[in-house]
């Protein structure tokens, strides 16, 4: 005690202001170390039942950080050194206690900074370690979209880092409510936690949600209500740390850890850390559902071109709804896929998927209308629904309703109308029958979509039945139509050949009356005599044309003209038309030109038919032009050769251009009374020229004149093997 006392006086006298411990036994001694925080320990080198080394040894085991200086008489100095090693920070022989004021202040502060740097040490280890985590998980989220793998390492490495119970993940559930989806596999209990929804999570989710963690050191002292610290109890929890999965504003969910063992003070290194793993979480979290959007997007698209390409492939309903209830039951994995119909006034099952033969059948269920309450309701609303207990749902829909639930061990279901053009036709349905399904927002939207290409489907194959049934009726009509003209051509034909030939008959011994008389064989005729016989004999003569030109294009209508095409010589075909009208040129005083070209020298026609559109062609040119010329010009290029008729006459306006070939169309009706004629030649010439493969074509200016070129394909094989080898020899010798 005098040792003690003598300290004591010294860091008096040294106005040192302290409190002290005495310990004389080794058990107080640990106690005394293990509870109370000192700020020096003094100590002699032996005391009754234990050293100044043991001290030491205590004070490592604590591992604390204060000085130990000693206090002693005359001692060695190997054993001075060897207490130095051992723990102790300094010496002081009795003999100059009076310094110990200065050693122990020395010591204090060697020791405060060397906690300091312990400290620091500790934070930088605890950094690099917490560094070396997240840098780890961070490294597995680069490594794989899969979150799975991610919030399973993650919860594996948290759980070893900070040496805690239980490390567990929340995510949301389709009702929104947390549920451990992912436990460390070193939590005890990882079996029976995964799927259990968490107490604490719904009574701090407003906090949570906000992107506050939540953390209880000792469970005990926490401000919570009863029931929750008795579940707390329950669990073996003794304190808790929550970092909510937040990111952007969407609360994916949390992080937890359980300390069951013991109390735990959570420091800020703790708080960090969970911080910077959590917002990594959210953030993968995030990733992974949106690649998981972009995915199903990409399968979403892909079904429905799969749909489209059934529906624009086949046109037969049965085949595309069977393929459409198909292809949406393996999409959606359902158990069961239905598409009802509502006519008449029931509601029938017309196609069916099912995912086995397990699954019962619902085909062909029908009901009537007023047995099924549900359909007034949300059968026929404007969008889908879901329901996911349908075992909640039976009570006031009906008994067809329930007696469809009963048969077809109907759990949950997701049902979309069908729309065809705003006329409700039914519905198509995904059936679960073993287990209570959520639908999201997105599944229900791509079964609308699948409703929309159903109704299109449908619409689609109506109206080819619509516009099948409507050809066929056409058809028949035209079939019958065609019947009656082909009669009633055949009845023209018929009656205008009988009438040619008793028209002919009369006429041709008019004509040859009229004829004798004009020779005066029976007499001379006076000049009014001579006058009334040539008028006779013209208007005979255009009667007689007339009904030559009807009949022509009576053939050619009932397709009964036959041409007999040959090798004809250019020269010869434009000298016969053109000495036809000749007189008829110089009587009106107009000039007639011939312009052939020298290598337009062989045509292939029917030499009758060609000479006939020539003449039309020529006496409509004359007929019209009161002075100039009308040329007649031939050339031809690779594929065919032309014969062009230009006058200088009055011309044609371009409104009747379009017209001016139509059969007995003819000019303004004050044109129709100074040009005398029928109005069937020109339609008759290209007719007649259509018929060989060519065609006539004008061109025209009023006051300036017309040209009419008519051109046929050139046969050059035919021309080749049948053109008159005499003909050919005149030509190269020019005679």
């Amino acid at each position: 005690m005098s040792d003690i006392q003598l300290i004591v006086d010294v860091l008096r006298n040294a106005q040192k202001d302290f409190t002290y411990d005495f310990a004389n036994n080794p058990e107080t001694c640990r106690i005394l170390l293990a509870t109370v925080q000192y700020d020096a320990v003094l100590s002699a080198y032996q005391m009754s039942n234990f050293t100044g080394l043991d001290i030491c040894k205590w004070q490592e085991e604590l591992n604390q950080v204060i000085p130990m200086i000693l206090i002693a008489g005359s001692i060695g100095e190997s054993t001075v050194a060897h207490c130095i090693k051992s723990g102790f920070s300094d010496y002081i022989n009795r003999q100059q206690i009076e310094k110990l004021p200065e050693v122990l202040q020395r010591s204090l502060v060697e020791f405060a900074l060397r906690r300091q740097d312990k400290i620091a040490l500790e934070h930088m280890r605890y950094s690099a370690k917490r560094e070396a985590i997240i840098n780890q998980i961070v490294y597995e989220m680069r490594g794989t979209l899969v979150l799975e793998e991610v919030l399973q390492t993650t919860v594996d490495l948290l759980h070893q880092a900070l040496n805690v119970s239980r490390c567990l993940v929340f995510l949301l559930d389709p009702q929104h409510k947390p549920q451990v989806r992912y436990a460390s596999h070193a939590t005890p209990d990882r079996e029976q936690v995964i799927g259990k929804h968490c107490y604490l999570l719904e009574y701090y989710h407003t906090t949570l949600s906000r992107g506050n963690p939540v953390f209880v050191s000792n469970i005990d002292q926490a401000d919570l209500p009863p029931n929750i610290l008795s579940k707390a109890n329950e669990d073996g929890i003794r304190g808790f740390l929550i970092a909510p999965l937040l990111n952007q504003e969407v609360y994916w969910g949390n992080i937890c850890l359980h300390q069951c063992d013991r109390h735990r003070e959570w420091t800020g290194d703790d708080l960090i850390l969970m911080s910077t793993i959590s917002n990594q979480c959210a953030i993968a979290i995030q990733q992974a559902k949106l690649f998981e959007k972009i995915q199903q997007q990409a399968q979403q698209e892909q079904l429905l071109n799969e749909i489209i390409r059934e529906i624009n492939s086949q046109l037969d309903p049965n085949y595309i709804l069977s393929q459409i209830v198909r292809q949406t039951g393996e999409y959606f994995q359902g158990n069961r896929v239905v598409i009802f119909s509502m006519k008449n006034q029931r509601v029938q099952v017309v196609h069916e998927w099912r995912s086995s033969e397990n699954v019962s059948s619902l085909l062909g269920f029908h009901a009537p209308l007023s047995e099924w309450k549900e359909p007034l309701g949300y059968f026929a609303s404007q969008s889908g629904y879901f329901l996911a207990d349908l075992n909640q749902e039976r009570v006031g829909y009906g008994s067809s309703w329930e007696q469809q639930l009963d048969r077809g061990n109907i759990v949950s279901l997701l049902r979309v109308p069908i729309y065809i053009r705003e006329e409700f036709f039914g519905a198509i349905s995904i059936h679960s029958t073993t287990k209570n399904r959520f639908f999201e927002p997105d599944e229900i939207h791509l079964l609308e979509r699948i409703a929309d290409q159903t109704a299109i489907a449908l619409y689609n194959a109506q109206s080819y039945e619509r516009l099948e049934q409507l050809v066929k009726k056409r058809t028949l009509e035209l079939e019958q139509e065609k019947i009656l003209s082909e009669a009633a051509n055949r009845t023209k034909t018929e009656f205008l050949n009988n009438m040619s030939h008793e028209l002919r008959t009369p006429l041709t011994g008019i004509l040859g009356f009229s004829n004798v008389l004009i020779q005066e064989f029976f007499g001379p005729l006076n000049e009014k005599q001579k006058q009334y016989i040539s008028s006779i004999t013209e208007c005979g003569e255009q009667l007689l044309n007339l009904i030559n030109d009807l009949l022509d294009i009576s053939k050619l209508e009932a397709k009964e003209e036959n041409l007999h095409p040959q090798a004809l010589l250019v020269e010869e075909i434009c000298g016969a038309c053109l000495s036809l009208i000749q007189e008829r040129v110089k009587n009106e005083g107009l000039e007639l030109r011939k312009e052939i070209a020298p290598d337009a020298r062989f045509c292939v026609g029917d030499s009758r038919r060609i000479k006939q559109i020539l003449f039309n062609l020529l006496s409509n040119a004359i007929k019209f032009t009161h002075a100039g010329s009308v040329t007649l010009k031939v050339w031809q290029n690779e594929d065919k050769i032309c014969f062009s008729v230009i006058d200088t006459g009055i011309g044609i306006p371009e409104a009747e251009q379009a017209l001016i070939f139509e059969p007995f169309h003819q000019l303004d009706q004050g044109l129709s009374r100074k040009y005398e004629g029928t109005g069937l030649g020109l339609a008759l010439s290209q007719k007649l020229a259509q018929m060989h493969g060519g065609d006539i074509t004008l061109e025209s200016e009023v006051g300036r004149g017309s040209c009419f070129t008519f051109w046929l394909p050139l046969n050059h094989d035919l021309m080749q093997t049948e053109c008159p080898i005499k003909a050919w020899e005149n030509i190269k010798s020019g005679g």
